[in-house]
């Protein structure tokens, strides 16, 4: 067995996937054991509504290499399924990105937000354990790498829509889709 010193990563694989709000690069890595454990496809690394190049350039790559156009049927199929109306089928996907604890906690607390419902910056800081961290939670949603898997698209500002960091049209389209009035 190798020492990790030894270890190589496997290759990345990267396609662009369609969605209600348009066409997202993911990155996945068949290699890592994501949030919902090990996986048959790996899990998610990384996604972009800006493409592939932009996904891929939020992860370190140097030595792994990367196939593009390598769609995994599963991802197919679950985002053609939440295409269809299964507002739930983005929650069978397992993902791993980097964070600390708060971000890990508050990334988990998202996935219990239910396809067609939303939630506050502050309503996600209750959720993930710091009720007066409401500022910290629209960071976490900001860094989030895995969007739309990690629904960060259904935290609102308790006065309005809130940002998103692919554009308010993208966020609109997905809150949109899942039937939630705004």
């Amino acid at each position: 067995m190798p020492r990790a010193s030894e270890y190589t990563p496997g290759p990345l694989l990267a396609a662009v996937y369609q969605t209600p709000a348009g066409p997202v690069g993911i990155v996945v890595d068949p290699h890592a054991a994501g949030d919902l454990g090990p996986a048959e496809y790996g899990a998610v690394v990384s996604s972009s509504f800006r493409g592939i190049d932009d996904a891929l350039g939020h992860l370190i790559t140097v030595g792994r290499d990367v196939h593009p156009r390598s769609p995994v049927p599963f991802l197919v199929d679950v985002l053609a399924r939440y295409g269809d109306g299964d507002l739930d089928a983005l929650e069978q996907v397992s993902v791993s990105q980097p964070g600390g604890p708060f971000q890990q906690q508050a990334w988990r607390a998202m996935r219990t937000i239910r396809g067609g419902s939303i939630d506050t910056y502050a309503g996600l800081a209750r959720r993930a354990g710091r009720p007066r961290a409401a500022r910290a939670a629209g960071t976490v949603c900001s860094s989030n790498l895995v969007a739309p898997f990690i629904p960060c698209h259904r935290i609102v500002a308790s006065d309005g829509i809130g940002g998103y960091g692919y554009g308010l049209d993208i966020k609109i389209a997905l809150l949109e889709h899942e039937g939630v009035l705004l």
